[in-house]
């Protein structure tokens, strides 16, 4: 955005700019996270020319990004989840889901053990 257009429109608009610096995608991780998620994971975005289809696309890869989308960094659980505290809740019952397919397994080799 160092265009002087660009600068201008920005400012007539009342649009703060934040720059990271050249070369340093770790300024502004997050955005570069998601991004990268959005090209990956919905790569027919950029075929799209139409605006409305654009928009309405969007609000339905928003909606499928917050409440149905694990998200790693947050313990593989969708955000709204995190968000609205069920998110521990989720964690926990996945993790003694763990443990009783752990015991079932090994139950079920010592039973076929010959």
């Amino acid at each position: 955005m160092t265009a002087i257009d660009t600068r201008q429109f920005m400012a007539l608009m009342a649009i703060i700019q934040h720059h990271g610096r050249p070369g340093t995608p770790t300024d502004q991780a997050h955005i570069e996270s998601f991004f990268s998620h959005l090209k990956g994971d919905w790569p027919h975005l950029p075929q799209l020319t139409d605006a409305a289809a654009l928009d309405a696309e969007l609000g339905r890869i928003r909606a499928e990004y917050n409440t149905i989308r694990l998200h790693a960094a947050i313990g593989y659980v969708p955000p709204d989840d995190e968000h609205h505290g069920r998110g521990p809740e989720i964690r926990r019952a996945r993790a003694a889901g763990i443990r009783r397919a752990r015991a079932e397994r090994i139950k079920q080799n010592r039973a076929n053990k010959k």
